[in-house]
Formats: structure tokens, sequence, C-alpha cells
């Protein structure tokens, strides 16, 4: 029997919870225009209370009180309603511009409404300065992946170039090469032949490991960052006849692999970029850390250019793309930059508490 009792009153619990779940969900006009109604009928009830035993044994005065008393309460809530429906007005448009931006609808403002009050005016500028960001954060979103798709149809169209141009004539060379070999009985001109043909398949090897190195440095899973990027800079500097400075004591641990591939990228492209095309003589790679944050530095007295006015466009997808990755990882890519002195570039990175 008490169990059955203390089921019955968890019963009577569970119910009244719901119930008050579902009163507290009751839009907010409504339950506005609910607790104003029973304020009015409290006053108007308590008012018939003192009306009453003045007008004791007079029935007429007693109708005309509950009847001034209801007509009132039944006004005061219809005036009540049309104030209440005027004043969230501006909520409402609120709710209509959210559902259309719900439904794809990117440009949706909240209009400006002359029933907005001081406070709705604010939240109405906050709430479409909102969308403005959130636009241009897409309309961003899309030039980039514009972009890598761009740079991606690129490297495949590079990469495709130099099969064709290198590896894929060499190899055709050495096939009909192969081919006098076999018809030629001259043993000495034989060897002679063969030799010139495995100097121009190891050139053709180097070639693949060249590009197989172009599109996933093999030092930096082997290795770690700072020797992929030792590699990479001095190839870069020997083949352009650029001195090169390095200083990558910070970077001889292991990082997280997204940390340390877009450094390396950033590294390979403001070295890239000395090497090729600023005219350096001179390029220095430098690596701090804090244990916070990681700070690469790439300095060249190349030729330089002006930051200010070089566009976004102008500056094609390296710098673009350097700022681009170090973004993805909340880090920064800071460009200093003059004409006739050189460039540096500064990427700093923060760490994750793991990797400090």
């Amino acid at each position: 029997m008490a169990d059955a009792g203390a089921a019955r009153e968890r019963s009577k619990g569970i119910a009244a919870s719901r119930l008050i779940s579902r009163l507290l969900r009751v839009p907010l006009f409504y339950k506005i225009l609910i607790a104003n109604g029973a304020l009015f009928v409290l006053g108007a009830a308590i008012g018939i209370v003192l009306a009453v035993p003045m007008a004791a044994g007079d029935r007429g005065a007693i109708g005309v009180v509950v009847l001034f008393a209801v007509t009132g309460v039944a006004i005061s809530l219809v005036v009540n309603a049309v104030i209440l429906r005027l004043a969230l007005r501006p909520l409402e448009l609120h709710e209509e511009t959210a559902l259309r931006v719900r439904e794809g609808d990117w440009t949706a403002r909240v209009p400006e409404s002359a029933l907005a009050d001081r406070d709705m005016d604010r939240l109405t500028r906050v709430f479409n300065d909102m969308l403005d960001d959130v636009s241009v954060y897409r309309a961003r979103l899309r030039d980039v992946a514009a972009r890598a798709l761009r740079a991606e149809e690129e490297e495949r169209r590079r990469i495709s170039r130099e099969l064709h141009d290198d590896t894929a004539q060499v190899l055709t060379a050495l096939l009909l090469r192969l081919r006098l070999v076999q018809r030629t009985d001259n043993p000495a001109r034989q060897r002679e032949m063969l030799g010139e043909m495995r100097a121009d398949l190891a050139e053709a090897v180097e070639g693949v490991r060249r590009l197989a190195a172009g599109l996933r440095p093999p030092p930096l899973d082997e290795l770690g960052l700072a020797a992929a990027i030792e590699k990479y800079a001095e190839d870069a500097c020997r083949s352009y006849d650029v001195s090169l400075d390095l200083d990558l004591t910070a970077l001889r641990r292991r990082f997280p692999p997204d940390v340390e591939l877009a450094l390396y990228r950033i590294a390979q492209e403001a070295l890239s970029n000395a090497a090729r095309h600023a005219a350096a003589t001179r390029v220095a790679v430098q690596a701090t850390s804090d244990g916070d944050e990681l700070v690469l530095l790439v300095d060249d007295d190349g030729q330089g250019f002006d930051v200010a006015v070089r566009s976004e466009e102008a500056r094609g997808l390296g710098i673009t793309g350097m700022m681009e990755r170090a973004s993805y990882m909340g880090a920064v890519v800071m460009i200093d930059s003059t004409i006739g002195e050189g460039t540096c570039v500064r990427a700093v990175v923060p760490l994750p508490p793991e990797a400090t």
C-alpha cells in the first residue's frame, strides 16, 4: 500500500511538472496577456467584493457593479492585447528574418520598425551586423574553396606536364634505344648504349623522386619539421646561388601534424619567393618558441614589394595561401617588405597544450 501511495504521488508530481512545462512554453504574447488578465480579474473581483456591501439590498445596483466590472475587464484585455501585439511586432520581425535566413535567403535583414524602442533598435542593429558578418564569412569561404580548386587543378596540370614532358619522353626514348640495342650485333656498341640508357633512366628516376618530394616531402614524416625545412631551403638556395643562414633549433622536436605541415608550406612558399622571384642574395630562416607559441621567420635581402598597394588578387595564391593556412590553425602570417630592401615573412603559431 505504501508503495502504491508513493507511486501515485510520483505520478502526480510528474503530471504537475509536465503541466508547468507546457505553461512555460506558451508564447510570450499569451504569457503577458494572461498575467495582465489575471490582474484585471483580481482587481475587478476585489472591487465587486468592496462594492457589494455598499449596495446591499439593491439588486439592480449589484448587477450594475458586476456588469461594469466585467465590461472593464473585457475592454482592458482587448486594449492590452492590441498594445502587446504592437509592442511585440519587432520581435516577430526578427523571427521572420531568422526563418528566411534558415531557408537560404542570406540577403534577409530585419527592417526598421517605428514601434521599436531603443533597446529593440540596438538588438536589430546587432542582429543585422551579425548577418552581415556571416555573409562576409560565407563569401570568403566560397572564395577560398574556389581558389583551392583552382590551385588543385593547377597542381594536377603541373604534375601532368612534368610527367608528360620529362618522364614519359625519357621512357619513350629509352624504349626506342632498347630496340636499337637489340638490333646491334657489336658488343662494345651495346655496352656503350646500355650505359647511356642507364644514365638517362637514373635521371628519369630522380625526376620522379623530385616530383614526389614536392607533393609530400619524405623528411617531414621521417625526420621532422626542422629537417624538412632545412632540406628544402638548402636545395632552393643552391639552385639559385643564394647564401643561407639557418637557426631551426626550436623546431628539433615533433609538433602536431597540422602545425608541421602548415609551417612547412609557409616556409616553402616564403623561400621559393625569396630564391626565385625576389632576386635575393641572402636568406635567413629562424625559428623560436616560448612554449605557448612558435615563431618562424624567413628574411631575405631581395627586391621587395609594397605591401600596402598589393591587393589580394595581385598577391596570387602564394601569399594568400600562406595566410589561409595560418588562419586554419588560429595562427597569423605577417609580411613586412620594402622595395629594394627585402622581405620578412613572420608566422606565429599558437601551440596547443599537449604540444607544449
